[in-house]
This record gives C-alpha cells, structure tokens and sequence, in this order.
C-alpha cells in the first residue's frame, strides 16, 4: 500500500513507499545537525581527509543552511545507492530466469519482489551476494569521484560520504539477519545439505535471536534499531511461516482444493434475494452468470453497501465486482493463495476451457493445509465452501 512508481529502469518498476517520503526529512535532520556541530563537523573533515587530498574545513561545512543541503544531498545519493543494490539483486535473478515484478524503496532500504523464489540454493546464494557486491562496486565509483572532482566542500563531503555509506550497506545487510541479504546467503548454505524449510527455519531463528540482540541495544538509546529489530524479527516468522506453507502444498493444484459444486446468482437477482440466499446456504460470496459466462463476483460486503429499505430497488448486477481474476484447475496452490493474499481476494473463480468448474477460498486452502500439516492429506473434491 502506498507505494507510487517514480521511474521504471530495464523494464523493473521502481516504487516508492509513503514511508521513505515520511523518512528523508527525518535523514536530512539527522546528518544536516550532525554536520552543523563543532565537534561534528571537525569529525568528517577528519575523516574525508583520509580519503582525499582535497582542503576541507569545518567552517566550510558548517556555514550557513550549507548543512541542511548537504543532509539533502547525502540522503538522495544512499536511497540512490540502495536502489542500485536492489537492482544488483534484480539483474541477477534475471540471469536465472527469476522474474522481478518491482523495487519498493521503503523506510528500512529497498525490497526486490521476485515472482517466486529460488529453491535452488546456488541460485540464492548468488542473487542475495548480489546486493552487497554492488553497494561496493558502488562505493569504489563514488570513491574514484571524490578523486576527480575539484575542492568544493558540498562534492567533497557528498561523494566522501557516499562512498562510506554504501560500505556500510554492504556489511550491513551481509549481517545473517535473515531475510536480509546475509540471513539469505546463510540459508542457501544451510540447503546444501538440509530441506529447504529446515535451512529456513534455522536461518529464521538465527535472525529471531541476532533481532532481539539489536532490541536490547537500541534500548539504550537507538529507537532506529529497536525499529529494524522488529522489522527482522516479524519478517523473519513471516518467510519461515511462508517457507513451511510453499513445502506443504507442494504437488497440490487447485484441482485438489476447489469446491466443484459452486452455487451462482444471476445479474437480475435484486440485493434482497441476494441477503436470503445467503442466510440460507451460509455462503458469503457467488460467482455472477449470465448465459452460462461468469461476468462477475459478489460477496457480502457487497450487499452491505445497499441500505436495507433499497434491497428491492437494486440488482447484483449494480454492486458486484467485475473485474474477476480466475484460475486454473491444474495451477499450483501455494502460487494461488499467494495471489489471495496479495490482492486481498476472498475467493477466486476456477474456469476450465471457458466454462466455470469450481471456486476455490482462502479458507478452502488453510483448511488443506492444516490437514497437510496435521500427516495427511485428503485429495477427495470438496462439496460445499
């Protein structure tokens, strides 16, 4: 959720989440006032000094609203560079025929979204290496151009702590915090020789325990930490969580989950049969047909939206949802649930050479899953949703 498409490069869209927009401020503010203080500026200038022959003083940093635009400056050039890294990632995965739908650049980074992800554990090894090899190969370019560049204080300081920055990226998410970049190449090394669930689930815990770690230390007084412990911490159950589900529905289709006996409305039905089919059959949702073709989908939400005196004067026709994503029988399970999930679908329609064969929930697949998880699996055609 917002996120907004600022630039699309080699086919891969980058997008920018609310959060970063919200962030930047608070980055400029964090540097610009760093670089605004005596003792601050006189530590940069140190420490550009050791990376360039070029004069620097701290008055030259400190003057003016000169701190606040380079804040500005600095804050665009690491979101550039995080961009660059997620690219590293993209460009490699597609040397794999692993497709990248979009780059999310967000408070914490930057997130490649591949559309499914690599079993293969070279694959992921490589891939995730990716990321912190191009933050150094990034650094060494802003590094030659703090070389080149004349003495002028904004370049000097911008490309010096460009160059630092993208250092600290690479060693950073090379920390095996998993899902991070490190967590990622610590669980391509445990599936050399284990089940791919198991390497994650052991890659998970090892980002649960590194989380809380980081936790405990921004208690003492880094709030930013103890927000990135939480990210890991979440996101670390969430991919072990999602892992062990990917195993478990492996070799199951739609086929096996659907429900085949689909109980349907017409348009022409008002909102009022609608609401008494629904006490009736306890279902929450129906395909809409006309003439044998599914043109719609309703559900109860819906119909909530017609006030009860107007449940006559308004046909499914007018509030259902037109625009249906279907499925396959034969499509895997674990990829639709995957499309549930991510378009916050209920239910989606399965059609076979045009024709409606079944309808297939969320609850249709969890429900699959808990007897999967449970040592069986029933493969037998469900009769009602």
């Amino acid at each position: 959720m917002w996120n907004y498409r600022v630039v699309t490069v080699t086919g891969i869209p980058i997008r920018v989440n609310i959060t970063l927009l919200l962030f930047i401020p608070v980055i400029v503010w964090l540097i610009g006032s760093n670089i605004g203080t005596p003792q601050g500026a006189e530590i940069w200038v140190d420490i550009l000094s050791g990376l360039s022959d070029a004069e620097l003083s701290a008055e030259q940093l400190r003057g003016g609203n000169t701190p606040w635009l380079l804040g500005a400056l600095a804050a665009v050039g690491l979101f550039f560079g995080v961009t660059v890294h997620e690219l590293g990632h993209a460009w490699t995965a597609r040397r794999y025929d692993l497709e990248i739908s979009s780059i999310t650049l967000w408070i914490f980074g930057g997130m490649a979204h591949m559309e499914e992800n690599p079993t293969d554990w070279r694959t992921e090894f490589w891939i995730a290496v990716a990321g912190p090899i191009t933050s150094v190969v990034v650094a060494g370019a802003f590094y030659v151009a703090l070389q080149a560049v004349p003495s002028v204080p904004a370049l000097v300081f911008v490309f010096g702590w460009l160059t630092i920055m993208n250092v600290v990226l690479a060693v950073f998410n090379m920390v095996p915090a998993f899902p991070m970049d490190g967590g990622r190449v610590l669980r391509a090394l445990l599936a050399r020789n284990r089940p791919y669930a198991k390497a994650t689930q052991s890659a998970a815990t090892v980002a649960k325990f590194l989380a809380v770690a980081m936790g405990i230390l921004g208690l003492l007084g880094n709030p930013v930490l103890i927000l990135i412990a939480l990210f890991v911490y979440v996101a670390a159950s969430s991919e072990s969580r999602m892992t062990a589900i990917s195993e478990s529905l492996t070799d199951v289709t739609v086929a096996d989950l659907m429900t085949r006996e689909v109980s349907t409305v017409s348009p022409e039905d008002t909102v009022q049969e609608l609401f008494d089919r629904m006490l009736v059959e306890r279902h929450t949702g129906y395909p809409v047909v006309r003439n044998g073709n599914v043109v719609g989908i309703v559900t109860l939400s819906d119909a909530k939206e017609v006030r009860p005196e107007e449940r006559e004067a308004f046909v499914v026709e007018e509030i259902m949802t037109e625009d249906i994503v279907t499925v396959e029988p034969g499509e895997d399970a674990f990829e639709v649930l995957q499309t549930i999930s991510r378009e916050s679908f209920g239910r989606l329609v399965v059609v076979e050479d045009g024709d409606l064969v079944g309808i297939v929930s969320r609850t249709d697949i969890m429900t699959a899953l808990d007897v999967l998880e449970g040592g069986g699996m029933s493969r037998q055609p469900a009769e009602s949703v």
